[in-house]
């Protein structure tokens, strides 16, 4: 068929002018671009490497661990007193150590003759009598009317040998009656001097 004038004809780029670097194919285009963002890729994760290995370091440096709690507690000294009484007598007279700290003991004992009120007499008749004795060991009289025991008392340890035994002998439907109270005191063992100078002059020899 006759197609005139006016007739398409195939366009020739090169004619045009056109260059042929301009013609790029999307296969082409998408080549190029993962080429591109490939150093843009590697860098970013070298940042992150690099920070997370920065922010473990930091954790780790301001790391605290947690508190200990330690309670202490105080020594105590303290002490009391065991004894027998039987058919008016007094006797297997000890002392125990209820403190948490090794100490010394002493003891001292009141005699007293006392009507029914408590009240101390002091005279009586001749037919109220009684016998006091302290044992040779064990026990070391001070000049302040004290007994010391020789040694250390652990705690909750018991002073061995009585301290006394005190017999008494009145009428039996007498109006006195005889008072025997002993009283004990302790004190640290340690330090050495403690015991110097809570009982100055104290006959134990320790220095």
């Amino acid at each position: 068929m006759y197609q005139g004038k006016h007739s398409a004809q195939p366009i020739d780029n090169a004619r045009r002018g056109a260059s042929p670097a301009h013609d790029v194919t999307p296969s082409r285009r998408r080549s190029a671009r993962r080429r591109g963002g490939r150093p843009l890729a590697l860098l970013l994760a070298l940042i992150l490497v690099v920070g997370a290995a920065a922010g473990g370091t930091v954790a780790w440096l301001t790391q605290t661990t947690e508190t200990e709690n330690n309670n202490f507690s105080y020594g105590t000294v303290s002490c009391t007193i065991n004894e027998t009484f039987e058919n008016n007598t007094k006797s297997n007279v000890t002392v125990t150590n209820t403190g948490n700290t090794p100490a010394y003991i002493r003891a001292a004992c009141i005699v007293n003759w006392v009507d029914a009120q408590g009240n101390i007499v002091a005279n009586v008749p001749a037919d109220y009598t009684y016998s006091l004795s302290i044992p040779e060991t064990g026990w070391i009289a001070g000049n302040d009317g004290y007994y010391y025991y020789n040694g250390v008392v652990a705690p909750d340890a018991t002073t061995t040998g009585s301290l006394l035994t005190c017999t008494s002998s009145h009428p039996d439907d007498g109006e006195y009656k005889l008072s025997v109270k002993v009283i004990a005191s302790a004190v640290q063992a340690t330090p050495s001097t403690a015991v110097n100078e809570a009982w100055p002059g104290n006959p134990l020899g320790i220095s």
